[in-house]
């Protein structure tokens, strides 16, 4: 959990930026220490990707360049989100159909007596608890969604951890070089 000391890492890393502003900018903590470099590039899909898988590779790889944090070794990963994100939407528009079915069969049971209403019955609860099966495999699948995503450093949090080699991203001010503590 973020924030909560002793759980997962304790506390959010802070941004070289704000320990320079704070004063707290210690080289030895907070330079760029001798990481290894992955290789530089566009990571390719490992197998054929699906319409919707194919669409979101796309978008992520776009992002990621925009970031400066493509690399092609981050295929299998990439691979693994996008397949992710193309079975939770599957999911959900299939969650959306049997809701409409669900509803479609509780107008018609409102006209119907007997054995046919129970029988009614039956079915809706039946489609009620896959809606709510649907519904738990959602949830799970846009956490691990979310998981993905901070290991590629697109949330606001993962952001603060990613690294740019030196010379990726160059100040161009004298404010921008202070506070990278280049000057």
């Amino acid at each position: 959990m973020a924030g909560v000391k002793g759980r997962s890492g304790g506390r959010n890393r802070k941004s070289t930026q704000l320990h320079v502003i704070r004063g707290t900018f210690r080289q030895d903590r907070h330079g760029d220490g001798v990481t290894s470099e992955p290789p530089k590039g566009e990571p390719t899909a490992p197998k054929p990707l699906g319409r919707e898988a194919k669409a979101e590779w796309e978008r992520m790889v776009g992002r990621m360049r925009e970031a400066k944090t493509s690399s092609i070794v981050d295929d299998a990963a990439l691979y693994q989100y996008v397949q992710l994100f193309a079975e939770t939407e599957e999911i959900k528009g299939d969650n959306a159909r049997v809701r409409k079915l669900s509803g479609s069969l509780k107008k018609l049971a409102a006209k119907l007596e007997g054995s046919a209403l129970v029988e009614a019955i039956a079915e809706i609860v039946k489609l009620q608890f896959i809606i709510a099966r649907q519904t738990v495999q959602l949830r799970h699948g846009h956490m691990a969604l979310r998981q993905y995503l901070v290991e590629f450093g697109m949330t606001p949090a993962a952001r603060t951890r990613v690294k740019l080699p030196p010379g990726a991203a160059k100040p161009t001010s004298k404010l921008e070089r202070f506070k990278m503590g280049a000057v």
